[in-house]
């Protein structure tokens, strides 16, 4: 019950559920039940992005099971220590607790959980840039799957090629990717699936600028998450239906999506949309040359990564509040506003992210006359943005 109601965002609900069934186990001594109770509160936790909490209560889980000898319960608990590093942006330690989960499964025979753990793996290579290797990983994880009958992991790996794809521009490839997974959620009943994959060609076609089918995407997607009742990802797409608005450059319209989503992630506890809606709001703002209202969007955004742990949201506020400096012409500001973004980036390996934050302090050169230097910055933002292309030609 409790896991059931996780999965459909009524957090509140969920951790009663196994707080009650938690407290029964332990009355009747049943320590593999308390185990697995402490478990699933943690997963409630990092659903809601209570990180530091989540991560508190994998690891009492894990010393359970330890002290039981269980090596299956051992393995998923370090996994999802993994995935809690992940959200979090520290992508190292993310890979050190995933690769040392792999390793438990393996070691156990369980050909599952090591699959997991390698798709896992491939979405951390994902977010550092990496396509290549990402790629690999992928395939990898949607070979074993296929080998032990898992159509979902399978297609789950097909639909993540799809995002690598989407990321290193080969929109066509990404679309064939994504819709073959689409596809086969349909045939194999993951109406879960099929609503993501719908929301990610979504954001393929927002990113070659087909802004009405990329609508038509979201919208399909949202009413899919409706009828599931995952409020999640029915604030999600209202949330990508407002930065379609945003990119046509219908300012109202965006931000009375953004706010219907945040109004949405509020009511379920959801930290990170909130963030991330606060922080599109700010983006909004800014083209509308209300700059101080910006200000203060993009630094109630970047507090709450920050409260939650989200170094990626956190590093991308300092570059948006870098850039609305720079509108406003207060350079030395801007310029250590963005220094800070690129620090931040390079430390969780955004290899775009850092390189975008040189690219902009060389046109804030530029525009300030101090062309040698300009001209430096721009160089410097042009090998690492070719850095990157090299990873992604050798991956095709």
């Amino acid at each position: 019950m409790g896991d059931h109601l996780g999965r459909q965002s009524h957090y509140k609900e969920a951790a009663h559920w196994l707080e009650e069934a938690r407290a029964r186990f332990e009355a009747i001594g049943d320590r593999l039940g308390t185990a697995q109770c402490t478990r699933s509160l943690g997963d409630v936790l990092y659903l809601q992005n209570h990180y530091e909490e989540a991560a508190v209560r994998i690891e009492e889980a894990r010393a359970a099971f330890e002290a039981i000898g269980h090596r299956l319960g051992i393995a998923q608990c370090t996994q999802r220590l993994g995935n809690v590093l992940f959200a979090q942006s520290e992508y190292k330690k993310a890979a050190v607790r995933i690769e040392e989960a792999r390793a438990a499964f393996e070691a156990i025979g369980n050909r599952l959980g090591a699959a997991q753990c390698i798709k896992s793996l491939g979405n951390v290579l994902l977010m550092q840039s990496h396509y290549e290797e990402a790629i690999v990983r992928f395939g990898e994880a949607r070979v074993t799957f296929e080998a032990i009958g898992n159509r979902l992991g399978a297609t789950q790996c097909i639909q993540s090629l799809g995002n690598v794809l989407h990321m290193q521009t080969r929109y066509q490839e990404a679309t064939v990717s994504i819709e073959e997974a689409r596809a086969t959620f349909k045939a194999i009943g993951d109406r879960l699936g099929a609503a993501q994959c719908a929301s990610n060609l979504g954001d393929v076609l927002n990113m070659q600028n087909h802004y009405e089918e990329a609508t038509v995407k979201f919208e399909e997607a949202r009413s899919a998450f409706e009828a599931i009742g995952d409020r999640r990802g029915v604030g999600q797409c209202t949330r990508r239906l407002g930065y379609v608005l945003y990119m046509q450059n219908h300012y109202e319209e965006a931000a009375v999506r953004i706010e219907e989503a945040r109004a949405t992630f509020e009511a379920i506890g959801h930290r990170l949309g909130v963030a991330q809606c606060a922080q599109r709001l700010g983006n909004v703002l800014c083209a509308q040359s209300e700059y101080k209202k910006a200000v203060v969007r993009i630094e109630e955004a970047r507090a709450t990564f920050e409260a939650i742990g989200n170094r990626l949201g956190a590093a991308q506020c300092s570059r948006d509040l870098g850039d609305v400096l720079f509108l406003q012409n207060h350079y030395e500001e801007a310029a250590v506003r963005l220094e800070e973004a690129r620090s931040a980036f390079e430390a969780i390996g955004d290899r775009c992210g850092a390189a975008e934050c040189t690219r902009i302090l060389g046109d804030m050169l530029t525009t300030q006359n101090h062309y040698e230097d300009a001209a430096m910055r721009l160089e410097e933002a042009r090998a690492a943005f070719d850095a990157v292309d090299e990873s992604l030609s050798m991956a095709e």
